[in-house]
This record gives structure tokens, C-alpha cells and sequence, in this order.
């Protein structure tokens, strides 16, 4: 028994005729469909490690971006999330040019760009390494999801399972090797990034009272210090963020490999015309000609703004600020444990409770959090809350990841594509509005933002299910089949 193959390492293969001696041409089909078996296996495993070299990267500079570069932090973050707007939609057209290997290959060496910023993080080097990262981000994914169901469906084929369970279980294995990037990342950079805090103010005019603090809640972006007086990032000596972006390089440059040498580029990869025009004509339709659509469009906006709550204001103004940066990766190993942990568990239970009870709760936790976060002022003194909030946001975290794309799949079932594009496009602004936002508003502001925006995102969301199910039972009365 394995994660491969739910029914046995044989499972869909029939060996009855290797009690016949003269079935020279069956053995050689089973040897043929092992042969494919390994293959496929293999080539799903690469593609774990390569997102495990590539994202442990991305993973930790991302949380670190804000408050190890400030001001300029944020903004490099929504570069890389607004390219990912103009990629999303050319990315088709692209991989049909160079193949799903190749959009792998180009954007990794992307991603190498945008580490190798860092060692000089100014405006003019920093936010267009970041605009070339987000340029590939469109690439990558659209890629992965090639190749990935390109592996489930020839699998599923060779061992007679259906293709959704296939699915279903080399995903599930996917996501698991994604999300755990947020643990690795957030090691490296919390074993790297050893800061020695200061001593007292041990000069002559050591009777003026201590800088007040502006962390939490009340942190604004024209106050530059942090509790003890100086920036979060004073205290780190540089020669320790060169080395955390060196080995994040090497982590890259990794990935890059194996990509470039041990992954099989997938059969079907050759000319594809893809046209552009219509691929966004139909996308933008469906967001004008079906009600469900739209009134979706806040959710995924949510589901991009939610993580940056916590990627760049949870870091910056209450973790980095108060703890220091070398905290920022611990407390936010908590966030991609329980995330990782809560991503099945969460589809488990949409099953038994629902999408849209399941949304509630993830909207009641949300704002638990957001208030936590307003009327909390951060201590050392209670250091376990620094744990807590990212535990508790990954939860919530959890389910707006599975049940977003959940909802669009079961609502769009015919009309996949541009419901997807619809998700990512959207998903994509949330991340790049809140982010340009943030250096504009002090953080008690941010909070009531992201608290008024979850519940107008989860009533539309829950509108879209009455209207579905009302739809589903006319459907019934009148005998029309789904």
C-alpha cells in the first residue's frame, strides 16, 4: 500500500498471465506498464521537490520582504503580484510556444532574478526583479497544473482507477509538499537570522525616557522605529541576510536543476496555438453574463488580501517590530504547520457541513484574529500570542484555499476555464491592493478594512449559494437532468 495507488502497487495491472510461459508479448506489456508506472511516479516526486527547493525561497523572502526591506518591502511583493495579473492571462499562448517544461525552466531563472535583488534592495534593483518574478508566476502554475494532471490522467488510465480519485490524491500529495515550504523557509531563515538585541542605551544621556512603541495596532508607515527605537532590521548584521539569500538562491538554483535534468517534459508538449483574445473574451464574459460569477469576484479578492494580512502586516508591524525578524520565520512555521494540516481536514468537513457553514467559521475566526490583533498590544511578556494569531489564520486559511476553488468547480462545472482564470485574476488583485495599500494607512485601519471585507466577501458568497440551490431545485421539480 502507498500514497501512489490506493489499491495495491499492482493495482489495475493483470498478472494473470504470467502463469503462462508462452505470453511473451503480455510480459512484455506488464513490464511496459511498470516501466510507465515508475515513470509517472517519478516524475510526480520531482515535481514535489522542485516546489519544495523553489517555494522554501519564495516562502521565506516573502514573509520577510516587509520588514527586511522596509517601505520598499511591500511594494516589491505587489509587483510580483501584479505580474502575476498580466501572466495569468498570456501564460497559455506562452507554454503552447515553449512547452510546460520550459515555462518551468524560465521561471525559475525568474525567480533566481528576484532572490538576487535582495543582496542590493534598492527601488531601482528590487521592484523589477520582482515585476520579472511576477511576470513568470502565470508560467509556473498554469505549468504545474499541466503536468500535473497530465501525470494523473495516464496513471489513472493505467491502473483502471477514476481519473477524480487519481486527482484527488496526486493534489492532495502536491499541496501537502507546497504548503511545507512554509515551514522549511521559515527555519532556514530563523536559524540564519540569530539576532543579538541590544543592550540598553549605555550613552551620556541615558535620562531621556525610552522611544515610545507603535507596534500593533497602532504602527503607522511614517513610524520608522520600532519599540526599542530602531528598525527591526538595524539589529540583524548583514552578513546574516546575505547568507539567508545565498541559500535561498542555492534552494532556487536547485529546483532549476532538477527541472532542467531529471523532469520529463510531457508528451503532448509541441505548437499549441492558443488565442489570447478569446481565452480573456471568455473569461470576462462569464464575469458579465453570469450573476455568480460576479458576486464570487469579492471572495477571491478575500482569499489574496487574507494572506497578505499576514505575509506583510503581521510580520512587520507586531512580529519583526516587538520579537525582532529572527522571530518572524518561528511564528510563522505555526501558520504552514496548521495550514498543511487543516487543508484535508477542511475538505473533509465541507463534505459533512457545507461550503458555506464552513465559510462562516472561517470568517468568525478571521475576525477573531483581526480583533485580537486591534486590541492586543504586543509583549514579550506573551510571546504565546505571537503563535497563536498565524495558527488560527492558517486555519481560517485553510478553508477560504479549499473551499474557494471547491465552490468555483462545483458552480462552473462546464465553464471551468474562465471561472479559474476569473479566481487567480482576482485572487491576484487582493494580494496586490493590499499590499499598495499598506504603507498609506496605520494598521488599525488595515484591520477594519480586512474585517468589513470578509463579511461583504462571505454574504455575497453565501447569496451565490441560495441562488444555486434554489436553481438546483427547479431542476428537481421539473425532472431536467444535471
Amino acid at each position: 500500500m502507498d500514497l501512489f495507488d490506493e489499491k495495491g502497487t499492482n493495482s489495475g495491472i493483470n498478472l494473470d498471465h504470467i502463469a503462462d510461459p508462452n505470453s511473451v508479448l503480455n510480459d512484455a506489456d506488464y513490464k511496459d506498464a511498470v516501466s510507465r508506472k515508475k515513470r509517472l511516479r517519478l516524475n510526480l516526486i520531482w515535481l514535489c521537490l522542485i516546489w519544495i527547493f523553489t517555494f522554501t525561497a519564495y516562502s521565506g523572502l516573502q514573509n520577510l520582504e516587509a520588514s527586511l526591506v522596509p517601505g520598499i518591502g511591500v511594494y516589491s511583493l505587489a509587483a510580483i503580484t501584479g505580474g502575476g495579473l498580466i501572466s495569468c492571462i498570456f501564460a497559455p499562448a506562452i507554454i503552447g510556444k515553449i512547452g510546460a517544461k520550459g515555462a518551468l525552466i524560465a521561471s525559475w531563472i525568474c525567480l533566481a532574478i528576484f532572490v538576487a535583488s535582495n543582496y542590493y534592495p534598492k527601488i531601482y534593483v528590487l521592484l523589477p526583479g520582482a515585476a520579472i518574478e511576477g511576470l513568470s508566476t502565470g508560467l509556473m502554475w498554469t505549468a504545474q497544473g499541466a503536468f500535473l494532471t497530465t501525470i494523473a490522467v495516464e496513471y489513472s488510465n493505467l491502473i483502471h482507477e477514476p481519473l477524480e480519485a487519481v486527482l484527488s490524491r496526486f493534489f492532495g500529495i502536491f499541496c501537502m509538499a507546497f504548503q511545507s515550504t512554509q515551514v522549511w523557509g521559515n527555519v532556514i531563515s530563523s536559524a540564519v537570522l540569530k539576532e543579538e538585541f541590544p543592550t540598553k542605551n549605555s550613552s551620556a544621556n541615558n535620562s531621556l525616557p525610552p522611544p515610545p512603541s507603535f507596534c500593533g495596532a497602532d504602527d503607522c508607515p511614517w513610524d520608522k522605529l520600532g519599540g526599542n527605537g530602531t528598525r527591526p532590521v538595524d539589529s540583524i548584521p548583514q552578513w546574516r541576510v546575505y547568507t539567508l539569500i545565498s541559500i535561498y538562491l542555492g534552494f532556487t538554483i536547485i529546483g532549476l536543476i532538477i527541472t532542467v535534468f531529471l523532469m520529463k517534459p510531457l508528451k503532448s508538449e509541441g505548437p499549441n496555438e492558443v488565442n489570447v483574445g478569446k481565452q480573456l473574451l471568455a473569461t470576462l464574459r462569464l464575469l458579465v453574463t453570469d450573476i455568480k460569477m460576479l458576486l464570487l469576484v469579492p471572495m477571491s479578492i478575500w482569499t489574496g488580501m487574507e494572506q497578505a494580512v499576514l505575509f506583510a502586516e503581521f510580520t512587520r508591524s507586531y512580529v519583526a517590530c516587538e520579537l525582532g525578524i529572527s522571530y518572524v520565520g518561528w511564528t510563522m512555521i505555526c501558520f504552514g504547520v496548521v495550514n498543511t494540516l487543516s487543508s484535508p481536514l477542511s475538505g473533509l468537513l465541507g463534505k459533512y457541513l457545507g461550503r458555506i457553514p464552513l465559510c462562516w467559521i472561517a470568517t468568525l475566526v478571521n475576525l477573531g484574529v483581526l480583533a485580537l490583533m486591534k486590541f492586543w498590544t504586543p509583549s514579550r511578556n506573551e510571546i504565546y500570542v505571537f503563535f497563536i494569531i498565524p495558527g488560527l489564520w492558517g486555519l481560517a486559511d485553510a478553508i477560504w484555499q479549499t473551499q474557494s476553488g471547491a465552490m468555483v468547480g462545483a458552480i462552473f462545472s462546464t465553464n471551468q476555464e474562465p471561472a479559474y482564470a476569473n479566481l487567480r485574476l482576482f485572487q491576484a488583485s487582493g494580494f496586490t491592493m493590499a499590499y499598495l495599500y499598506s504603507n498609506s494607512f496605520c494598521e488599525y485601519i488595515k484591520l477594519y478594512i480586512a474585517g468589513a471585507f470578509v463579511v461583504f466577501a462571505t454574504l455575497l458568497q453565501t447569496v451565490v449559494e441560495i441562488i444555486v440551490r434554489r436553481s438546483d431545485s427547479k431542476m428537481i421539480e421539473t425532472n431536467v437532468p444535471y
